[in-house]
């Protein structure tokens, strides 16, 4: 990897990585805890300095966070903390039913190795991600936890060039053990073929037990459609950092397109059922609402 590659590398964990956990580290300091982002580790990925994202660091200047960020993105703050408990929830719940391997896809600043350890005790966690972003993960959680957890393998890889199974297998992953693959805030922004080759590889798994979570647009955002709430903000704004949205599943029919990937869909998860489960306080209000242009789904590797 050339130094502009590296380069390139740390300037898009910093404008996306960071960007998610200072939503989660804002979300982290709600005072309800129904609508809570649990991930209480998320502050300390966020660097220092005189910017938006330093501000979840100071206790004060904090609350501020939210505000801003759905003045530029509507939905976004909302998006963050619904698929953060969502995630967890589905992590518990496949742990529960005899996962013993998990997989981060593209895991950038995913904390649940850390901060989940008593349920992941016995599970095998792969982190995968480019070289350059591990190493940058690494060192931050050298100094927020010290000694890294002896279950979780750190997968580093250039998808240009080398082949996901392979990086795995080399790192000991066992295709035929039952295992949850979470691939987070990562598939909107590869083609469409990109897209399909992740789902169609989890397919190809040999346990029924496997499965993927994994968040997803409407196909009509991507085609033009930006009529939803917060789509053309959110447009807009991955497109200014030259992230453009490139893939995305019609909207209702989830179940048809991963059947043609071989995989059966378990649960699909939009923006009502988002506010219902994630986004309602104690109180029975609504909280907030997130991005009205796609959902979370959940597959399973279909029976032979």
């Amino acid at each position: 990897m050339t130094i502009d590659e590296t380069q390139a590398v740390r300037r898009s964990a910093a404008s996306t990585a960071e960007g998610a956990a200072t939503i989660r580290a804002a979300g982290a300091a709600e005072p309800d805890p129904k609508v809570r982002n649990p991930d209480t580790m998320a502050a300390g990925f966020v660097a220092w300095g005189v910017r938006l994202p330093a501000l979840v660091k100071v206790p004060g200047l904090r609350r501020l966070v939210p505000r801003v960020i759905e003045r530029m993105l509507p939905g976004g703050y909302y998006f963050e903390t619904a698929r953060s408990l969502h995630v967890d929830r589905v992590v518990r719940e496949e742990v529960e039913r005899g996962v013993v391997q998990l997989v981060l896809l593209g895991a950038g600043y995913d904390s649940r190795p850390y901060r989940m350890t008593e349920e992941l005790a016995g599970v095998r966690v792969f982190e995968v991600d480019h070289p350059a972003m591990s190493a940058i993960k690494r060192e931050k959680v050298a100094a927020i936890v010290g000694e890294e957890p002896p279950n979780v393998a750190y997968v580093e890889i250039d998808f240009t060039r080398e082949e996901l199974a392979e990086r795995l297998a080399a790192h000991g992953h066992d295709s035929e053990l039952a295992t949850l693959y979470v691939w987070s805030g990562v598939a909107p922004y590869l083609p469409e073929e990109a897209v399909r080759a992740v789902l169609s590889f989890v397919a190809s798994e040999g346990s029924e037990q496997t499965s993927i979570l994994f968040d997803y647009l409407y196909r009509e955002v991507i085609d033009g459609d930006h009529s939803y709430y917060g789509a053309p903000e959110l447009v807009a704004q991955v497109s200014s950092i030259g992230e453009p949205l490139r893939s995305g599943i019609p909207r209702g029919r989830a179940a048809e397109y991963l059947a043609d990937l071989g995989l059966r869909l378990e649960q699909d998860l939009g923006p009502d059922d988002a506010v219902e489960r994630y986004l309602t306080r104690s109180d029975g209000t609504v909280f907030g609402y997130p991005y009205g242009c796609g959902g979370f789904a959940h597959a399973r590797v279909m029976a032979t």
